[in-house]
């Protein structure tokens, strides 16, 4: 009783508790740097002219959309200095409760402090700059600040989102502008070196918290001029352009390929980062569970009248082919009419008029149209025989089981084989020798006479497998969502990579793809995984499941054998460095105990054509249990090449995470492929994309899957859309290592 009474009053003080959460948040936006009387001091630079635009037109949107509480605006000079954004900070600290929500925002001067003790590659921190900077000294507020005053308020436990529209890279130059002059919200300068040891710290984005930056920590981060004339952070307009065309409740990953969309269409080069971890991507701007659709959305980058094509945002790293359909929610329908590499495509309009689309409009994917060739091609046969039916065959034959006849599964090697014959509708066996014999009745009795009567090459103990057909009505289950799929469900089993193999266990009927022995051996597909979890033929979700993972393999075996376009070689590939010896391992054996480090190692060939382009890296692994993972960025670490590589002098550059390395002690056996793919664009949401469960771990429910998102095919005849015809390359290249861990 008394543990009742507790438990009822811990509800109640969590009712109290959410009733009494609010929404609160703290804008700062600043324009002016220039003192009205300059010091000896005075360090050069511009002052902005958008900033304080920008943050008041937020506080309008917190305002009347998102119906916040708590506004607080610093906006003037006298409010934006260092120990003024100090003490707004503090303000929040103390006014924030449990399961409020919160929500910072700052527009500004970006800069960058050399910190010759710091633990990145570069040696420089990031840091906002405050009114008073032309103070000099030490009058800014660092990262390391900024991430310890965003973790005191998820430590609250409050739904945090912070917005930084700023720049983080410095030495960028600074014009006077007017509305039609544009320019850069970094400083053309860089703070002295402060000499200090900087602890690692905790990313809140790790903690719950959403972390948007208006650019890359080493682009800039401009201004624009918005539809009013007058000038706006660049992405602070097209941010609320976003927000103001969706509605409340849109996921953060939606959000941000909406803005990426509207950047690219302004023009402008920088990439907006959102930090935060995949429930919360999922999520609404502030936190809000959203209904979610299986089918990814794509948005419109430009429109070319004179052509009537739309340029969208996502291409081949999606699952998009030639012939897709989309619709949006206005009801006009495109149909995909060419790939642009890994991000983009073309679309022309079916159904609608092209007038009524606009820069930022969402269309989600109606009808999938796939490749010529499949990913993946499967197998199973097919029987006239009923569930009912198939499960009493595999029970009676369970009685065959004795010290030297054995009954194992489709994946284990054995000496004898009882299968159907979908074409003559009979049964057979067949033995590793090559004989086959036809029965007419696979009953215990008829089936242990038979294989006694095939044995070869001195076998004395049966090893046989008992490959149960699929009933018609979960054949034509499985054919209908082949039908709509990226896997071909062949007649044959002698074109097939995975051959579904029916067997009773443990009182009942499953089923599981198993890879053809003849496949097995390729060197390019070697980490396929042998066979996938077993699947009860009773489970509500056995087409879902069976289908599902088919379509993983094939996604997987589509990574395997992706070739990079002509000429676009990445001249780096992945390694391990023998942490005992030294040594170089650029793939095969490696034996249980030798302790290992992943590393790049440059290609002397490729890197003397190569043309240095700052590449966003991302690293992944395959095991041969299906499973993919990604290495590189981790916890949204840094991934372009300019960094990672330290300045591409080096022949072997270990993987950094940002002073973390990937080291392991080898241990058992496995084979693991290990890729780095490079791409001049970065490609939204790679933590979704790149970390996927295996095919031998079915996941409870139906629904969809991130690998489905994955890449279908590519395509490397590209082109940019604009008003006038030009054609141009969209930039990528991939490569694969694999690893073959054995016992000594």
């Amino acid at each position: 009783m008394k543990k009742t009474i507790l438990l009822v009053v811990f509800a109640i003080t969590c009712l109290l508790q959410d009733a009494n959460a609010k929404k609160i948040a703290l804008i700062i936006g600043i324009d002016k740097y220039v003192p009205d009387t300059p010091t000896g001091e005075t360090l050069t630079w511009r002052n902005l002219n958008g900033a304080v635009r920008d943050a008041n037109a937020m506080s309008n949107v917190l305002k009347c959309k998102y119906q916040f509480d708590v506004i607080k605006v610093l906006d003037t000079p006298e409010e934006t200095t260092t120990k003024g954004l100090k003490e707004a900070f503090k303000w929040l600290q103390d006014n924030t409760k449990s399961n409020d929500i919160v929500f910072f925002y700052y527009a500004g001067h970006g800069s960058q402090v050399e910190n010759s003790r710091h633990f990145e590659a570069d040696k420089t921190q990031e840091c906002i700059v405050p009114s008073d900077a032309y103070k000099g000294k030490q009058n800014y507020i660092l990262d390391t600040e900024i991430n310890a005053f965003l973790l005191s308020l998820t430590n609250k436990k409050a739904t945090v989102t912070a917005i930084f529209d700023s720049c983080h890279s410095g030495s960028v130059s600074r014009n006077a502008i007017t509305a039609e002059t544009p320019v850069t919200r970094s400083l053309n300068h860089k703070f002295p070196d402060i000499k200090t040891s900087v602890p690692k710290t905790i990313p809140p984005s790790t903690r719950g918290a959403l972390i948007i930056s208006a650019a890359q920590n080493n682009e800039t981060a401009s201004e624009t001029v918005n539809t009013e004339g007058l000038p706006q952070g660049a992405f602070t307009d097209a941010f609320l352009q976003a927000i103001n065309a969706s509605p409340s409740v849109e996921n953060v990953a939606t959000l941000e390929k909406r803005v990426r969309s509207l950047l690219r269409f302004n023009g402008k080069v920088q990439t907006p980062t959102f930090e935060a971890q995949e429930n919360r991507m999922n999520k609404a701007l502030f936190g809000e569970d959203v209904s979610t659709s299986d089918n990814p959305l794509l948005f419109v980058e430009k429109i070319n009248a004179s052509s009537g094509e739309v340029k969208l945002l996502g291409g081949a790293a999606l699952k998009i082919n030639k012939g897709t359909t989309l619709k949006s929610d206005k009801g006009i329908e495109l149909e995909i009419s060419t790939l642009d590499g890994m991000t983009s495509s073309y679309a022309k309009v079916i159904n609608g008029n092209l007038n009524d689309i606009k820069e930022g409009d969402a269309f989600e994917v109606k009808v999938w149209a796939h490749a010529n060739h499949p990913n993946l091609v499967v197998y199973a046969a097919k029987s006239s025989l009923s569930d009912i039916q198939i499960t009493s065959i595999g029970h009676e034959l369970q009685t065959l089981k004795s010290s030297s006849f054995s009954i194992i599964k489709p994946w284990e090697v054995g000496t004898h084989t009882l299968a159907f014959n979908e074409s003559t509708s009979q049964w057979m066996i067949s033995n590793t020798c090559g004989q086959q014999t036809v029965i007419k009745d696979p009953s215990p009795a008829v089936v242990q006479k038979t294989v006694n009567g095939m044995l070869c090459n001195g076998q004395k103990n049966v090893k046989l497998f008992i490959n149960l057909p699929l009933s018609s009505d979960k054949y034509k289950m499985l054919e209908g969502e082949f039908g709509e799929s990226a896997t071909k469900l062949s007649k044959s089993s002698l074109d097939a990579s995975y051959i579904l193999g029916g067997f009773y266990e443990d009182g009942k009927l499953k089923y599981a793809w198993t890879l053809q022995s003849a496949n097995a051996q390729s060197e390019e597909t070697k980490t396929l995984p042998t066979y996938a979890e077993p699947v009860n033929v009773n489970s509500q979700s056995f087409k879902y499941n069976l289908t599902d993972q088919a379509q993983k393999i094939g996604a997987l075996k589509k990574w395997m054998t992706l070739r990079s376009p002509a000429n676009m070689a990445f001249p780096y590939k992945l390694c391990l460095q023998d942490l005992d010896n030294g040594n170089v391992i650029d793939g095969g054996k490696i034996y249980e105990g030798q302790n290992m480090r992943l590393a790049f190692k440059k290609d002397p060939a490729l890197f003397a054509r190569w043309k240095k382009r700052n590449m966003f890296l991302y690293v992944f692994m395959i095991d041969n249990d299906g499973q993919m993972q990604l290495l590189l960025p981790f916890d949204f670490s840094d991934n372009k090449s300019d960094n990672i590589l330290e300045g591409y002098e080096k022949d072997v550059v270990p993987v950094d995470l940002e002073g973390n390395y990937i080291e392991f002690t080898v241990e058992g056996t496995g084979v693991d492929k290990m890729f780095v793919l490079a791409s001049e664009e970065a490609i939204p949401n790679p933590e979704q994309l790149f970390n996927v469960n295996g095919v031998r771990s079915t996941r409870s429910g139906v629904g969809g899957d991130p690998l489905v998102n994955l890449l279908n095919s590519i395509n490397t005849n590209t082109r940019g859309l604009s008003m006038k015809e030009r054609k141009v390359k969209s930039v990528w290249s991939i490569s694969s290592t694999t690893f073959e861990s054995s016992l000594r």
